[in-house]
Formats: structure tokens, sequence, C-alpha cells
């Protein structure tokens, strides 16, 4: 990638005004999806590479620009900053960044009006009220899916109203969530000829102290620690001078620059506390807007390297379910891993009949014995993974893993041939992939789209609400974290092989898929086959009839958390 300079960040406004623009012009309404997108990722790598130069943009307002792009940039900025402090990757960061872009996508006359406190006409009312519908009906004239920007923008204005009350409505949803205080926020710090603005500190603890929201308030608690004390761009008073704050240097003293000289800039590394004011203000000078943020002097963007998350892969690909292993040679791969071995002390409870946590980790391991004892690894390895991956609605998938987890145990509870903990380690490995590749599409629903003369089972993808994932890569990345595992290739078969072809091991899994959409859809309708299936796994489980298992469900205390 070619490095990144303050051209790019001043064509950012060109761009963002530009496609502000296309409404007006329908023939050109088929450009808006693509350059909707190229422009969010410029956002996303400029604010990777150069955060100091988007968080200036905060506290700077481009005069040249009116009153909507400018507030269009904050939100889009805002966005990518609760992204980065929540580490959400490129794929969700990008589309937030896409949602902002385009919620004042056809009203940049209005909104600047709007914000001139000068009235709207009715045909501006009507356009005003029916903005997000608009903006959805350009970007379908290229043709192309928007759904979850459609929905995120469905949501926004009800978002809105709830985080900042006690809210009649539910809020459930993390990345309409984000969106929403993004909005709230660059509307409270956007500059006004009024002055009825604010910094971004006051405006994200009015929001803090306002909201009942456990998630929205993680969120500003993550981006003010983000940012830090002090927002590039803000003025400070240093040695009888008012300054700009720049930033850290490569030494991590704060870096201060006086633009008095029109073609003169004076940089200080100084080391105090400083008294800083971040409220918007306006300003045509390019060197502060764009130029100064490109300084060799600034210390580069600190790199997100998830140490964890490696490490917890390379142990799951060392420890192998069918290989043959010593006590020793088990505790020589975990000793240096006690968060691992913490859980294990707790996963190890059903092993003995007083449900006791083992004491450490050599008697975790003579608890279970040396064949059960790698699966069980491998089990609270995946456990851990999946809680360090960063996503708006991870509490949601942690949910809905533990109910299939739940449900699969209950299912083989009754059979003495199949050891739980084997059968629980592809469906892990499956939910990490959703997380790792498809995030953007991940979703609250259970879909189910099912026609009755269908021979093929449903993916598990669809628990989650993924309803279009590479199968092909699916496969590889399962059968190379556990292709030791003798049932990942059958969760595979399940739902790439038609009925006819399916192996005992395979039709298992068809079967846990049926309970969980019984669970979150009981009132879906299963074809023949389906039910004849599920009735023949149950009968090789040991269960007298399907009305025997769905009884024993309620003790499970799952409910949907849609």
């Amino acid at each position: 990638m070619d490095e990144l300079c303050a051209q790019d960040l001043a064509s950012l406004f060109e761009k963002t005004d530009k496609l502000l623009r296309f409404y007006h012009n329908r023939s050109q309404w088929p450009q808006i999806y693509p350059l909707l997108t190229q422009l969010a990722e410029q956002y996303y790598k400029l604010y990777d590479s150069h955060p100091n130069a988007m968080q200036a943009q905060l506290t700077l307002y481009a005069e040249t620009q009116g009153y909507t792009t400018n507030l269009v940039v904050n939100q889009c900025v805002i966005v990518a900053a609760f992204c980065r402090s929540l580490s959400y990757d490129s794929k969700i960061s990008q589309l937030l960044i896409c949602v902002c872009l385009t919620n004042y996508l056809c009203v940049q006359t209005q909104t600047n009006k709007l914000a001139l406190r000068q009235p709207l006409t009715q045909q501006e009312k009507k356009q005003w009220q029916s903005r997000h519908q608009l903006a959805v009906k350009l970007l379908q004239s290229a043709n192309i899916a928007t759904d979850h920007i459609a929905g995120i923008l469905a949501r926004l204005n009800k978002y809105k109203q709830a985080l900042l009350s006690t809210p009649k409505i539910m809020i459930y949803d993390g990345p309409t969530t984000l969106v929403a205080l993004a909005n709230i926020i660059a509307m409270n710090i956007t500059y006004r000829t009024q002055n009825d603005h604010i910094d971004i500190y006051k405006a994200v603890a009015d929001i803090y102290i306002r909201t009942p929201n456990l998630f929205a308030q993680q969120a500003l608690k993550a981006i003010i620690g983000h940012f830090g004390p002090y927002l590039p761009g803000s003025l400070v008073n240093y040695s009888d001078q008012q300054l700009t704050y720049i930033g850290k240097n490569h030494q991590q003293r704060d870096l201060l620059i006086a633009l008095h000289e029109q073609q003169k800039t004076k940089w200080y590394s100084v080391k105090a506390k400083l008294e800083s004011h971040s409220k918007q203000r306006p300003s045509k000078d390019k060197r502060l807007l764009f130029s100064v943020w490109f300084n060799e002097h600034i210390a580069p963007a600190i790199e997100i390297v998830n140490v964890e998350k490696q490490q917890l892969l390379m142990l799951i690909s060392q420890v192998k379910i069918q290989k043959e292993y010593s006590y020793s040679a088990l505790a020589k791969l975990l000793n240096n891993h006690p968060a691992t071995i913490e859980l294990l002390r707790e996963a190890v409870k059903p092993y003995n009949k007083e449900q006791l946590a083992g004491k450490d980790l050599r008697h975790c391991l003579s608890m279970v014995g040396l064949y059960n004892a790698p699966a069980i690894i491998q089990r609270v390895l995946f456990e851990q993974l999946v809680s360090h991956q960063a996503h708006p609605l991870m509490q949601h998938i942690q949910l809905r893993l533990q109910a299939i987890i739940s449900l699969l145990n209950q299912l083989v509870s009754r059979d003495q041939h199949n050891q739980f903990e084997h059968l629980a380690l592809p469906i892990y490995g499956y939910v990490n992939y959703l997380i790792e590749y498809c995030s953007t599409t991940i979703s609250r629903k259970t879909v189910y789209e099912h026609s009755p003369k269908s021979d093929v089972s449903m993916p598990f993808a669809w628990l989650f609400g993924v309803t279009v994932h590479d199968s092909g890569h699916l496969s590889a990345y399962l059968l190379e974290l556990l292709g030791d595992n003798p049932w990942t290739q059958a969760l595979l078969d399940a739902e790439q092989q038609k009925k006819q072809h399916l192996s005992a091991e395979a039709q298992l899994w068809v079967a846990i898929k049926l309970v969980v959409i019984k669970v979150y859809q009981p009132n879906v309708i299963q074809s023949s086959w389906q039910t004849h299936t599920f009735e023949q796994v149950l009968k090789r489980l040991d269960w007298q009839s399907s009305e025997d298992f769905y009884a024993q469900l309620p003790s499970l205390g799952l409910s949907n958390s849609v």
C-alpha cells in the first residue's frame, strides 16, 4: 500500500461532499455504492495508519465545506474510533462507516438549514422524514445487496431515542448502537455559529450518564480510553502561548505547534500537564487541517496484535485428540498458560461425582484420563479463542453458542459411546470461523428457509443469521484446525451432502440443528425426512421418543435472546 499523505486526508472531505451531492443527479445514483465503499475503506485506512490526523477533525471545522459534510466526517471518524477502541476487524469497521456516510445521503440541504435554525418547507420535511428509505433506494440502484445497511438505518432513530432515556424499545443490536452513539456525539460536537456545540469529552460523558445500556457504556469508556486526555487539534496554553496539541513523539513527549506565521510552523516537545480546549472551531488553514499530521516527529500508530489469539491457535494445533500423550507432555504444553489451566479446572467438574474443580493441572489431567484430556483441553482453548474475538454482537454469539452446546450435551447424554468433548469441538471451530470471516453478516436472526422438497440440511451458519458463506473455505479452515477430530468431516457432510448419503455421524449433526430450530423457532414445520432422521438419531442415542427428549429441555433454562 502506498504511503498515505495529507492529500488523501483532504480528499476525504472532497469525496464526502461529492457523495452527498449525488442525490441531486439521478443518472449518478448507480455510482453511489461503489464510491461509498471506496470512501469507507479510505476512512478506515487513514484512521488505522494516522489516527491523530483523523481525531483532529473532531476539533477542527473545515470552513470551506458545509455543515453536513463536517458532520458526516465527524460521525465517520467517531465510529472508526469506536471500532478501533473495541478491536473490531476491518470488515465491521468499514460497514459501520458506510452507514455513517449513508445517514445524510439525501438531505444535505435540509441538514444545513436545520443547523442554521432555518425552517424547512413541507417538501423538505417530507424528504427529511423519509431520508433513510430514500438512501436505501439510492444504494439499491447499483443492484447491490444492502440489507445490513438498510437494517441499521431502519433502527437508527429509535435507538438514538432509547439511548438517551430509559428505553421503551429494547436495544439489542450492537452495530446500530455504535452508529447511533456516533451520530449523537457528532451532532453535539460539530461547530455551529450559535456556539451551542460542546467538546467530545463532555458529549461522551453526557450520554454515558444518561444511557442505561451497558454495551453503550462500555463503548463510551473504550473510546475515551482510546483518545486519552488530549485530543489532537486541541488548543493548549503553554509558556504564555496558545498552541495546538498534535500528539506524542517517539520519546512519548507531547508535541505542540505554533502556526502564527503563514509559511512557518514551530514545533515544541514538552512534558508537562496541559490544559486543553477541544471544542470544535472553524479553520481554513490547510496546514492545520491536513498537512501537519503527516510529520515524521509524530509517533506512528501502535499496531494492534492479538498475541493471545495467536498463542491459542498455536496451542489448538499442537493438541491433537488422536495423538498419544503423557501427563508430563500435556503439562509441558500448558504450564505457561495459567488462564487456560484455570478454565480447565472448571471444565473437569463433570468428571467427578462431587462436581469439584481440579486442584491443579496434574490433578485435572488425572481426573479425566489421557484419552479424554486432549479434547477437553481443546474445548477450553476454543472457548478462550471465541471470547478473545471482538464483535458488536459478541454477547449474543456466546449465548447462542452455549445454547447449542447445552442442547448437544443433552442430546448425547444417554449415549455411552460418544465423548461429548469430541462432539463439541467442531461447533466451537465453526463459530470461530463465522466471527473471523463472516463478521458483517452475523445477526441475531435464526434463519430457516427450507423447502419441503430440499434434501440437504441447513448450514449451522443460519443459526447465527449468516445466509451466505464460502463452504469450501469453511471446510479447509475446520479440517486444518480439527482434521484429527472424527466429527469434523461429519459436520461438513451434514450441510453439504444429500440426505441419502449421510452417515450416522452426519445425521446427528442434522438432528442437533433441528433441535436448535425447534427451540428458537417452535412454529417451523419440518419435512418428513428431517422428522424421520431426528427419530432415528434419538433411537440410537437411547431416547424413547421426541416427546421424551423435548420434555427434558426446560431444565436447561434456555430462552430466545432475540
